[in-house]
């Protein structure tokens, strides 16, 4: 109860200080999104890929990881009944947000082990060679779960070479843990609209109601306190240096 009322207050703090921050505007750049698991799409940049599919601008998510390990401690679903569903609800929420499936990517990093040396690396680096994106989203590096933190550790590997492809990161298990060293210099908003925010929060609810046989979400049980701070109707983004 303490933790959660210290996460609580902290969420509060930190979105006072990010509310005057200006907007981020990659609009009419080709922009890629890469996520470690099926839901931190919608819970980091749901209004985002709204705000860009509604511009008109190119935008594709690549999710790493299936998300098998999500009931590991919990009961025997075998780990191929989980990746396809909590891929089958990620094609939810994209249509939800309006993402086209063609621009829905799934790779085959292991839950929990995803590392530069893995053979799903090589299909990461030729989809950032296909698609060409001028712009590139990944966690923030004060996110917590290692699978995050490699996340943008390996993107910003791929393109540390081509100096015109801008990194930014957005902020999901940042808002549970407790981040306070902060490069507010950096920090953009995503302002979403009343129905850009419904939407969000649709596609939330997608990962976070279904219901697996054990009767736990097919994503894990998620802290309280973490789903109320991605509900946020704004999303905070860092410019980051390679």
């Amino acid at each position: 109860m303490i933790k959660d009322f210290i996460r609580t207050v902290r969420v509060r703090v930190v979105r006072a200080m990010a509310s005057p921050r200006p907007c981020l505007d990659v609009s009419g750049r080709r922009v890629l999104i890469v996520a470690p698991h099926p839901d931190d799409e919608v819970f980091g940049c749901a209004g985002l890929v709204q705000q860009l599919v509604q511009s008109g601008t190119q935008v594709d998510v690549a999710i790493m990881t299936g998300g098998g390990k999500s009931h590991a401690a919990c009961c025997d679903l075998d780990e191929a009944t989980l990746i396809r569903k909590r891929r089958e609800l990620a094609r939810m929420a994209a249509q939800i947000v309006g993402l086209p499936e063609p621009h829905l990517h799934f790779l085959d990093y292991p839950d929990g082990g995803i590392r530069l040396d893995h053979p799903e690396t090589e299909r990461l680096r030729a989809l950032l060679r296909e698609l060409r994106p001028d712009a590139v989203f990944v966690p923030h590096a004060g996110e917590g779960w290692p699978d995050h933190v490699e996340t943008g550790r390996i993107v910003r590997r791929l393109v540390m070479d081509r100096a015109d492809v801008d990194v930014y990161a957005y902020c999901v298990w940042f808002w549970f843990y407790n981040v306070w060293r902060i490069d507010w210099s950096s920090a953009r908003m995503v302002r979403l609209t009343p129905e850009q925010h419904r939407a969000k929060l649709s596609a939330i609810h997608t990962y976070v109601s279904a219901k697996a046989p054990c009767g736990r979400p097919w994503s894990g049980v998620l802290p309280r306190v973490f789903v109320w701070a991605n509900t946020w109707n704004r999303e905070l983004y860092f410019k980051t240096k390679r």
